[in-house]
């Protein structure tokens, strides 16, 4: 069964949850034999990369960079913004089944059209709340290009009301693009009840995340280590951010929570591991009492899960994060936003916290028990790592569980 997944962002080592999401599954797809896998991503310099003889990565160089457009910069990802792209659309021809990652962009309307006229079943599935994401950076867009002025202001309030319309545009675009999918695949809730709008329910689907458990789990904490490598200091709780360290993902949020119990004399040390344009304004708001070291390697953000105390996620637009449960199943509690809907992967009081909104006093309020509590965390670690044992699937398991049926009953029922 060859399988043609459609990843509309660029394959690089610090990449978010969505490559990282097919880069686990094409591994695990290394390790069967019914699929005959190709993942395709943006690729500047284009080419393929057999990962075995069923599985490989094939790299397409962008049509039109959203990376080209000075005025996006502030933009997490770079994706495609062109109408079609000839490159994919030839490499997609010898696909018996395609699947789309989103719904949106250049490489999903690619997708769609090879589709539709060679008669290929599509599948897709979420991995970003692009339409959350695209009001959110509408409205920055709109402030960085005219400020803070009336004129902004006048914009994105009613009538004109433009984030609020170009989110509404995507989820148009979703809804188009699922209803002409043989199944599609979600994560939540309202996104299982906006796909069974437009799609019977049993060609709606779940979509987990698993956990790699050899590489996340307790036993690789090690402080002493931590502290020879970064300078961070053993003897005050860590509490760690992994992800854009950008306001997508609301890390002023945290660094501004974080400054208020610092005020008041909580011993912490925040690490965030990431790229983004914040890094320099949370470590002007902490001090020494944050790092920011960029990017770094997989495997030693996979350490620094079982070296923390607390992982916090204070994003308000997540499908879902595989952060928290690679933070859960490394045996670190984890403190989430209720308004992502990674809640529903956090027991209250058990395994970590949730939090409400955007207000730094609610979160700091949040924050403080837990932090000065560190026999408290502890037990919240082991109770989080025990949780994760028994609920979170391996990779291995959401490919044979989750999508591989889909692409069998896909090729079986043809294009819709």
């Amino acid at each position: 069964m060859r399988v043609h997944v459609v990843v509309p962002l660029l394959l690089r080592p610090d990449a978010g949850g969505h490559v990282k999401c097919w880069q686990r599954l094409a591994e695990a797809a290394t390790r069967q034999s019914e699929v005959d896998l190709t993942v395709h991503f943006m690729g500047h310099g284009g080419g393929v990369e057999a990962l075995a003889p069923n599985v490989r990565y094939r790299l397409h160089r962008p049509v039109f960079s959203t990376a080209w457009l000075p005025f996006l910069s502030h933009t997490p990802d770079a994706t495609d913004l062109g109408p079609w792209h000839p490159g994919l659309a030839r490499a997609l021809a010898g696909a018996e089944v395609i699947h789309t990652t989103d719904a949106f962009f250049c490489f999903a309307k690619t997708a769609l059209g090879v589709a539709r006229r060679r008669g290929i079943p599509l599948v897709n599935s979420l991995h970003t709340d692009t339409p959350g994401y695209t009001r959110l950076y509408t409205a920055l867009t709109v402030k960085r290009l005219l400020g803070d002025g009336w004129l902004a202001r006048r914009l994105l309030a009613p009538p004109f009301s433009m984030a609020a319309r170009a989110e509404a545009g995507q989820r148009r675009r979703l809804a188009a693009h699922q209803a002409v999918s043989r199944h599609a695949l979600v994560s939540r809730p309202e996104e299982r009840a906006a796909a069974l709008a437009v799609l019977p329910e049993a060609r709606v689907g779940t979509l987990r995340r698993g956990v790699d458990r050899g590489r996340f789990n307790p036993g690789r904490r090690d402080r002493a280590r931590l502290a020879a490598e970064m300078g961070i200091p053993e003897d005050r709780p860590l509490v760690l951010f992994v992800g854009r360290v950008n306001d997508g993902k609301g890390v002023m949020v945290l660094a501004r929570a974080l400054a208020e119990l610092k005020a008041k004399g909580q011993r912490f040390h925040l690490l965030c591991a990431g790229e983004g344009d914040r890094r320099d304004d949370i470590t002007a708001l902490l001090g020494e009492a944050a790092s920011c070291p960029g990017p770094l390697p997989q495997d030693t953000v996979a350490r620094l899960y079982a070296d923390a105390d607390l992982f916090v996620l204070p994003s308000a637009h997540e499908v879902l994060g595989n952060v928290v449960m690679e933070a859960l199943a490394a045996g670190t509690p984890a403190v989430v936003n209720r308004d992502s809907g990674m809640d529903a992967w956090v027991r209250p009081g058990q395994t970590g916290a949730v939090a409400e909104g955007a207000d730094p006093g609610h979160w700091a309020g949040v924050l403080a028990p837990l932090l000065a509590d560190p026999a408290r965390l502890q037990a919240m670690g082991r109770a989080a790592h025990a949780d994760a044992e028994a609920r979170l699937p391996t990779w291995d398991g959401v490919l044979a569980e989750d999508l591989v049926p889909r692409w069998r009953a896909a090729l079986r029922e043809g294009a819709r």
